[in-house]
This record gives structure tokens, sequence and C-alpha cells, in this order.
């Protein structure tokens, strides 16, 4: 089962963005066996997605999350 890879971009693109919505970011799509496997951003973080083209089930891990400075400068 070989695919483009806009047609795989286009295939994780839908359920990525029904997640975190629309302004994620697809940064890299790989196949491997049944699955597509790939990392994803979106504003505030990075994440590594996993979906299967089987049952179309999307497993997401954030890997990087951005966050505001808490600190107080010294004096």
């Amino acid at each position: 089962m070989l695919k483009s890879v806009d047609a795989l971009r286009d295939q994780v693109t839908g359920p990525l963005g029904k997640r975190f919505g629309a302004e994620v970011r697809v940064l890299t799509t790989e196949l491997h066996r049944l699955e597509v496997r790939g990392l994803a951003f979106s504003p505030g973080r990075v994440m590594r997605y996993v979906l299967d083209a089987e049952t179309s089930r999307l497993r997401t891990t954030v890997l990087l999350r951005l966050t505001r400075s808490t600190r107080q400068p010294a004096a």
C-alpha cells in the first residue's frame, strides 16, 4: 500500500485538526506498514502522532510544550 506524501498528509490533517484546531501543522509524515507516523506543530506544542490506517485511531504524545515564564527578575 504505497501512497503519496500529499495523500498521507491529507489523511492525517483531518483528525489532527479536529483534536487540536485549525492551526495545527503537519511537519513530517512517514508510512510504517499500517500506521502513519510523524510530527505536528500546534501553537505552543510539538507532538508526535500515530494514525492507525485500519481503524483511523489517532494517538498523540506531546514532546515539547512552551509556557510563559513565571520567574521574577532579580532586583
